[in-house]
């Protein structure tokens, strides 16, 4: 990723990273990658299984090689390995005109102007939002059944992702809001007049474990930032039930956490 600043941008834009590649009903349709070469365009389609399915990607092509032969790959089972004085997370987000994408793989939505994420002195422009379940990430041997990634990026490029993580539990105003715009089916619904304010997708404590990690998706570009919230937020069973509805699964499988450092703040 971070040899491919641009191309990632890019990938960003249209919903790479923007996870999950499961079908909008039980049957899976792998989403389609369009690869430029001299020739003409080569089409690498990828799922979440199957012949296309995780174990795979890394023999689809050759820009997917660090699937396979990354050393700080996405998600893994996150325990701290020690625990420290972090800086704050000053989320600086702000409501956006409501815009929800399923893009084969997720249900997204674009934060075009939605705001910025600072830590210490680097500072991230939100860019989407997006959901996986169950969660890619567990938690000390926990997964929850869904998970939320804010994805940033510099203007240098470098990408910073906040995840959080969904109990099952009260439900969210704010995802009730999304939910009810989601298109159940590949494709894009502008809800005229109505916002999306990604705060309440914030728990209240601004703790966080901090380290380093890929995309979760083709092409596992490594060298994130990655910020996953200890405290988890609450959705109601019928909640997540309509996510699983349309994306009955869109999780990468755990891999190796290997001798990254996994820092929770104080």
């Amino acid at each position: 990723m971070i040899n491919h600043k641009t191309s990632i941008l890019s990938a960003l834009t249209i919903g790479l990273f923007l996870t999950a590649c499961q079908p909008a009903a039980e049957t899976e349709k792998p989403e389609t990658v369009v690869e430029t070469t001299e020739a003409k365009p080569k089409k690498i389609s990828w799922s979440y299984s199957g012949d296309n399915g995780p174990e795979h990607w890394a023999s689809l092509s050759e820009n997917f090689a660090t699937c396979a032969s990354g050393t700080v790959q996405s998600p893994f089972d996150i325990t701290a390995d020690k625990t420290d004085t972090l800086p704050a997370l000053n989320l600086n987000y702000v409501p956006t005109d409501m815009t929800v994408i399923n893009n084969g793989h997720t249900i997204q939505v674009d934060q075009a102007g939605g705001g910025q994420l600072v830590v210490g002195d680097a500072t991230y422009n939100l860019l989407q939002f997006h959901f996986h379940t169950a969660s890619e990430y567990s938690i000390d041997g926990k997964f929850y059944p869904l998970e939320v990634h804010l994805v940033h990026a510099s203007d240098a490029g470098e990408l910073a992702v906040v995840g959080v993580m969904f109990a099952e539990g009260e439900a969210n105003a704010e995802l009730a809001n999304i939910w009810a715009n989601m298109p159940a089916t590949k494709g894009e619904n502008t809800a005229q007049g109505q916002s999306v304010d990604v705060k309440n997708l914030l728990p209240e404590s601004g703790q966080y474990y901090r380290f380093m990690g890929s995309l979760t998706t083709p092409p596992c570009s490594e060298g994130v930032n990655w910020h996953v919230m200890s405290q988890p937020i609450t959705a109601s069973a019928e909640q997540i039930a309509a996510f699983k509805a349309i994306f009955a699964m869109n999780a990468r499988p755990l891999q190796a956490e290997n001798d990254r450092m996994v820092v929770l703040g104080k």
